[in-house]
């Protein structure tokens, strides 16, 4: 079903267009229209990625009494509808609604974790004035280091890998145009799109590669530790050592090319005779890179260091 098809059949007034709202207001907006819900009603969130996030955050805060219903699946628009529990089966647990998914959801909320997607845009503002480096060492980071490295991989996996998989394609679309039309008068746009390319190759190959030679090796250790109570085999600890090596080289590559980004953009500082698209393009790019940047971090000074002392 193609989006005119979809507009044309449901009720315009139960959608919540979440991408008109200031990035750092998105998730109080949708806890507000969710509280005013009586048993039974619902609403729908049109967003631009995937809002798995607010998904985790609703089940911590208000626990499992609605359903999330994808009705459109990207990749440029997401509607999903929530819909608060009916009375009649308030109570009851939703038997789709997986156990550790629950346990997950109670763990962040315990530890008062943001879950935006867009969490790189609230602190956008800020990061002229501070800098990456000093946002990145705020409580949210430090919190990390208190949990497991299982977890803090389920962690990554499920905020940054799906955010960096849902904003590629889309950054990829949006400087493509921009060189398209701009390059004429601003011949540095094929550098930037050069150098944005090759991060976007990198980032996306070594995000599969993480998981299957990193991640996996750390729940396998993990697992034989607490199942055996004993040392983890030599050839987990050779996996891991091994997976923990592309990792560290993958990060040292990525943050060289968003460095070269950053000098070709001057750090993302339109011209002055740019348009409104190029501006946003920019700032699209520079949001990109405060995330990336703390998920290299949180890899390079949490992620990694747990991981070495099993090596």
């Amino acid at each position: 079903m193609n989006i005119e098809q979809f507009g044309s059949s449901i009720d315009l007034d139960k959608v919540l267009d979440v991408t008109l709202i200031e990035p750092r207001l998105k998730h109080p907006t949708i806890f507000k229209y969710f509280d005013k819900l009586t048993p039974g009603d619902y609403f729908i969130i049109h967003n631009d990625h995937d809002p798995k996030p607010v998904y985790y955050q609703l089940l911590g805060q208000r626990g499992n009494n609605f359903t999330f219903e994808y009705l459109i699946k990207g990749p440029d628009d997401w509607f999903i509808q929530i819909q608060k529990t009916p009375a009649d089966n308030e109570g009851e647990k939703t038997k789709e609604l997986a156990e550790k998914e629950q346990k997950k959801a109670d763990f962040f909320a315990a530890k008062g974790q943001d879950y935006s997607c867009e969490n790189s845009n609230d602190t956008n503002s800020k990061a002229s004035a501070k800098g990456p480096a000093n946002l990145l060492k705020d409580d949210i980071i430090l919190q990390y280091d208190r949990w497991a490295p299982g977890f803090l991989c389920d962690f990554i996996e499920q905020t940054d890998h799906c955010y960096f998989r849902t904003l590629a394609p889309q950054l990829d679309g949006l400087g493509e145009n921009i060189r398209q039309r701009h390059q004429g008068q601003h011949p540095e746009l094929a550098s930037i799109k050069a150098y944005q390319d090759q991060l976007l190759a990198t980032l996306l190959f070594h995000l599969t590669q993480e998981k299957s030679a990193l991640f996996n090796s750390v729940k396998q250790i993990e697992q034989q530790t607490e199942q055996q109570g004993s040392e983890p085999d030599t050839i987990s600890l050779k996996q891991l050592y091994a997976g923990s090596i592309l990792k560290k080289q993958a990060n040292e590559t990525l943050a060289d090319l968003l460095n070269h980004i950053r000098s070709h953009t001057n750090q993302y500082k339109a011209p002055q005779d740019a348009c409104d698209s190029y501006i946003y393009y920019f700032k699209r790019l520079a949001q990109f890179d405060l995330r990336l940047s703390r998920y290299l971090h949180l890899e390079n000074t949490v992620l990694l260091p747990k991981v070495g002392t099993w090596i």
